[in-house]
Parts: structure tokens; sequence; C-alpha cells
């Protein structure tokens, strides 16, 4: 998503998603991210899930080093949580880091 690795292939392309991620805001696309993550562990798609927690890795700010470390260690802890197949661990964290970011963010 924020790097292009969430993108669909033209054929299934929905021009109303399309829109939605084209007008959100950096806010909303980490939610949208948080969402694609909770999502795939929901269904145990251990690559989409993995996909998604790096792309919330890449989101992060190391100008703000301290909090850039704390959620680096958290995507990492939920990494390990994905590929030992705790899918259920790693989409109970998602949500809670999610409903925080909405909160936050008053999205």
């Amino acid at each position: 998503m924020l790097n292009g690795s969430f993108q669909m292939s033209s054929s299934k392309q929905n021009p109303y998603l399309v829109q939605k991620i084209m007008t959100a805001s950096p806010e909303q696309l980490i939610g949208y991210i948080y969402d694609a993550g909770i999502a795939a562990c929901g269904r145990e798609d251990k690559a989409k899930a993995l996909q998604a927690v790096q792309e919330l890795i890449n989101a992060l700010n190391f100008d703000y080093k301290d909090v850039a470390a704390t959620f680096y260690s958290i995507y990492r802890y939920i990494l390990d949580q994905i590929r030992e197949k705790n899918f259920q661990g790693a989409k109970e964290s998602l949500t809670e880091i999610k409903s925080a970011w909405a909160k936050a963010h008053q999205l």
C-alpha cells in the first residue's frame, strides 16, 4: 500500500476501493494496513499477514527513534507470532494497536 506492494492486478481493481485509497490520509492508510493484517490473520493467510506487518514496519518514522523502536519491536514480535502460525495472538495484538491508533488519530 505505502510502497506499492499491495497493488491489485488491473483486472481485479474495484474503482471504489481505488478511490478510497487514493483520497485517504496517511493516518487512514495505516488504519487500512492494520485492517488488512487483522483480516489476513483471521483467514490464517500467512503471506498477506506478514506483508501487512512488513508494511507497518516500512511506514515507521525513525526520526522519532524511541517511538519507532518500540513499534518496531512490537511488529517484530507480531511477525514471529505469524511465522509460528499463532494467528489469533497476532490478530489480537494488531486489533489492540489499531484501536489505539484510531483513537489517537480520531479515525
